[in-house]
């Protein structure tokens, strides 16, 4: 009995947990470049269950030993856990707003800009960056955008909001300033997407084998921004989907709790 305890717990935290994830997606449908992370779930380790008994001797009075015995009754699960959360990398909608500093990629999932952080370098899908006060060309975070180099990318101070159209990105992210080339954004891929992490503030770091190099079939369209990847209809059914989930295995948890206070109040005072 309180092993089905143990099941049911398991199955409600699965529950909180896609819970969370919905949620996390949901608050970020409105974030440039975003990309919504899945939860995969598979069956807890089971149980090999054996009936252990001691069988006594062939006869009435026998003088021989009892002989130990396991009877086989069966496998018993028990529950279900949280394997991953890997992120759904398809591109999403792309949204032109004219800003000459607003840039997407197009043409494959797998390309993002490179960006130099206070934890080292990270890679993003937001293309909505802008001008500090130095001239460099930033993320909305105030992190450096790298260009091929590996060196931040600097436009002139004159770039700033009053003349930005002066600078043009070409489809290769070739940045241009006054019709002079001034750097190219830095576009890597990944052998496998596996082992790209979300970090936060819309940023992933790496691991294991990622296997970075740079991105082949991706192109930059200037004056756009790619929208988040998330599906708000499907994404609130996946919400109500876990909240029934919790629901039936908080009353499964009830009933067994009832059960087992019924064995220990009453059945025991029959004996």
């Amino acid at each position: 009995m309180v092993r089905g305890l143990y099941t049911s717990a398991s199955g409600a935290l699965v529950a909180q947990s896609m819970a969370d994830n919905v949620a996390n997606n949901l608050a970020n449908i409105n974030t440039t470049g975003f990309k919504q992370t899945l939860l995969q779930v598979q069956s807890a380790p089971s149980l090999e269950i054996y009936r252990i008994q001691t069988d006594p001797g062939q006869t009435a009075r026998s003088p021989l030993p009892g002989v130990p015995t396991a009877q086989y009754v069966g496998a018993l699960g028990t529950g279900s856990w949280v394997y991953d959360t890997p992120t759904s990398f398809e591109q999403g909608a792309l949204k032109t707003t004219g800003n000459p500093l607003d840039v997407a990629i197009t043409g494959t999932d797998n390309a993002f800009f490179n960006v130099q952080t206070p934890n080292g370098l990270r890679y993003t899908r937001n293309g909505e960056f802008v001008q500090n006060q130095n001239g460099t060309l930033v993320t909305q975070d105030g992190n450096p955008v790298l260009s091929t180099t590996g060196q931040p990318i600097q436009l002139s101070l004159n770039a700033g909001p009053q003349a930005q159209g002066n600078v043009s990105i070409g489809t290769d992210g070739t940045v241009s300033q006054n019709g002079i080339a001034i750097g190219q954004l830095a576009l890597t891929s990944f052998a496998s997407l596996l082992n790209v992490r979300p970090e936060g503030a819309n940023n992933y770091a790496i691991s294991g084998n990622a296997g970075p190099g740079p991105a082949t079939g991706a192109a930059i369209q200037q004056g756009a921004l790619e929208t988040s990847n998330g599906n708000v209809i499907r994404s609130m059914v996946d919400l109500i989907t876990a909240e029934r989930w919790f629901d039936a295995n908080e009353k499964s948890i009830k009933a067994q709790d009832d059960a087992t206070n019924s064995a220990i109040t009453q059945v025991a005072k029959t004996q």
